[in-house]
């Protein structure tokens, strides 16, 4: 292999790698409408019966990376659904037929809201298809089905589920959680700790941090990258100001943690997580705001 081809492979490399962390410090709108948001929507919003292309074109969508438009259900076991959804043609030996694709969904338990039942993506509904989000499964009739997909596409409710569509983002997009700028200033105050951050904890775990801070303490919550539950953060500010100990409570177990940020441009941290009395590395990396 000659050594210029070897530096284009290098180059190729490096900018995959880029990309890819790039990728993972944006945040992620959809991720962001927990259970507590779309209760919020079923609450004060007007359910509507069904959803077509046409309809779906005239809706907003919640963040500026995103065109498909949202939608919330609330199923027949009383879970919380939010799902991105789509339309096209599926070709076929008798013509193209419509679908609807449901892009990503998660579905939240209605009995522990910020832990999730199902969640998937690229879910391709026929007209006669059913599903159901409680499960995450297509399923046929009579099977606790929550939509259908009818006629020429259109997705349709499945009594007594529920279905609403979102505007726009159903997030408060300013006011008084405004995050403040760690770079404004040189040295580390307990308010730099304070954001959103994409966690790798041992190249085994993924997820993300929504961190606040109340003089020392902090809290907020951890959001399971595979199954988008929640879970309790509560730390507080170590005599260091740039270490912080904070703890997570998982459904089975917990994690100890203690974290260094980066004192130059706080963009990072890194420290050690002790998950059943076994201690790994973990990597964290600030996410821009949309």
């Amino acid at each position: 292999m000659s050594s210029s081809f070897r530096a284009v492979g290098l180059l190729l490399l490096v900018i995959a790698v880029v990309l890819l962390d790039q990728s993972a410090s944006r945040a992620d709108v959809f991720d962001d409408h927990t259970a507590y948001w779309l209760k919020q929507v079923i609450e004060k919003s007007p359910s509507t019966p069904s959803l077509s292309m046409k309809d779906g074109a005239k809706l907003k969508p919640i963040g500026r990376r995103l065109s498909s438009p949202c939608i919330v259900i609330k199923t027949d076991e009383d879970n919380v659904v939010k799902a991105l959804v789509t339309w096209g043609l599926r070709k076929g030996k008798d013509g193209p037929t419509p679908v609807v694709v449901i892009e990503r969904f998660v579905t939240y338990r209605g009995d522990r809201p910020n832990i999730t039942a199902a969640s998937g993506k690229d879910v391709m509904l026929f007209p006669g298809f059913a599903y159901n989000f409680d499960i995450g499964q297509v399923v046929p009739e009579g099977q606790g089905e929550d939509v259908k997909c009818v006629g020429e596409g259109t997705l349709e409710i499945v009594d007594p589920s529920k279905l609403f569509t979102l505007n726009g983002p159903a997030i408060p997009t300013d006011g008084p959680e405004a995050q403040a700028n760690p770079t404004s200033h040189e040295e580390v105050l307990p308010s730099d700790f304070a954001g959103s951050w994409s966690v790798r904890i041992d190249g085994r775990w993924e997820g993300r941090w929504e961190l606040k801070v109340d003089e020392r303490r902090i809290y907020g919550k951890f959001i399971s990258g595979e199954t988008k539950s929640e879970y309790e953060v509560n730390g507080r500010i170590a005599a260091l100001a740039h270490n912080a100990r904070l703890d997570v409570e998982l459904a089975n177990t917990s994690q100890a943690i203690d974290a260094f940020l980066w004192t130059k441009d706080k963009s990072a941290m890194a420290g050690t997580v002790v998950i059943a009395d076994r201690k790994v590395g973990f990597y964290a990396t600030r996410i821009k705001p949309e």
